[in-house]
């Protein structure tokens, strides 16, 4: 069983969190603070940590910073939990190697997607940085429209199904240049974006994409390669999402649901 250290000063929180979790099979410990947080960390070594940024006796900035650097917490993937909407965050998150970014309140759903997506990937590789951007919310009542570049039409017509069934409007594109012009076009929500396209590459359509429209879009990319220069590239450009094909359908809708909030 494996088990995952709740670092949350709320206690009605943290033992709501503890009881979802025990749910679905998970072993849960308690931290109120950044000081306790530490030493359930170092004795019982977690498979995950949940970190609430908001702590008494140090920041959860400063707490991931520690938990990066002690032996043994090294390589444990972080979740970050906060009711903040600076977007500086994300930039911080993704510095430190943390796999995931919650706003407050969350969904139960899409908590547990992230967990589980992180923990099936060990130290978070291949996951994605889910977080929050503000102001990106589409107006109530209207689904989200998210475009899709996908070169290979079986691929993004399932993408493009599965999004439908999730509640987005979906639009897609076959190649770099198509992608481009769509974006700029249309103004989607959203962009899920092949790395591998004919006409350009995904980085490169990232980057046209971002100079050519006045507000910069979430940008999920998936890719079937693992070179690690990807991810880093990805992260650069400001990636809400990074996945390795093949990859969980759920843990991508959880990403742009929570990119969209």
């Amino acid at each position: 069983m494996k088990t995952i250290l709740i670092v949350e000063d709320d206690q009605k929180i943290s033992l709501a969190l503890c009881v979802r979790l025990k749910a679905h099979g998970y072993a849960t410990r308690i931290a109120g603070d950044a000081a306790t947080a530490v030493s359930l960390a170092v004795r019982h070594k977690p498979d995950l940590i949940l970190l609430d940024l908001s702590l008494p006796a140090g920041n959860g900035l400063a707490l991931a910073e520690q938990f990066h650097e002690l032996p043994e917490t090294r390589g444990t993937p972080v979740i970050f939990a906060t009711a903040s909407k600076d977007p500086e965050l994300r930039r911080k998150a993704i510095d430190l190697g943390v796999v995931g970014l919650l706003r407050k309140p969350y969904e139960a759903e899409t908590l547990l997607t992230v967990v589980n997506h992180a923990l099936d990937n060990g130290d978070g590789t291949g996951h994605d940085l889910a977080v929050s951007r503000p102001n990106r919310s589409p107006a109530k009542n209207k689904r989200p429209r998210i475009l899709i570049v996908e070169d290979d039409d079986s691929v993004g017509r399932a993408l493009a199904v599965r999004m439908e069934a999730a509640g987005f409007e979906t639009t897609v594109a076959k190649d770099a240049l198509a992608g481009v012009r769509s974006a700029v076009n249309t103004r989607p929500d959203a962009v899920v974006l092949d790395i591998s396209l004919p006409a350009g590459d995904g980085f490169s359509v990232a980057e046209r994409i971002q100079a050519n429209i006045p507000t910069p879009l979430p940008i999920v990319f998936l890719t079937a390669s693992q070179r690690p220069e990807f991810r880093q590239r990805a992260q650069q450009l400001g990636a809400v999402g990074f996945f390795e094909k093949p990859y969980e359908a759920d843990a991508l809708v959880a990403t742009l649901r929570q990119a969209l909030i």
